[in-house]
């Protein structure tokens, strides 16, 4: 009986560090990361259509590397950053 329970504790041990093995901050609300680029709380009414489909495009593609185990040499920051750029840019777009 000690030895399930010693493995059961060591598997559930290895889950609870597995986001950090993969470096993963889960302290970032990413939702919240991409409402601070771009009005996705508006909803599609509010924007104009071309603009909402790519910012979505755009959050897709966001989440997919955010959930990405692999850091990608580095650059997988540097991609999410430009991700963020280009949502600025659309909120700019619609501005003007």
């Amino acid at each position: 009986m000690n030895l399930k329970k010693m493995v059961l504790g060591a598997a559930l041990l290895s889950l609870a560090a597995m986001p950090a093995m993969a470096g993963l901050d889960l302290t970032i609300n990413v939702g919240q990361d991409d409402q601070a680029h771009y009005d996705f709380n508006g909803g599609a009414r509010k924007h104009h259509p071309m603009i909402w489909k790519a910012a979505k495009q755009l959050q897709n593609a966001k989440h997919t590397l955010w959930a990405a185990a692999d850091d990608f040499h580095g650059h997988k920051a540097d991609a999410i950053g430009a991700i963020n750029a280009a949502l600025d840019q659309l909120a700019v777009c619609e501005r003007k």
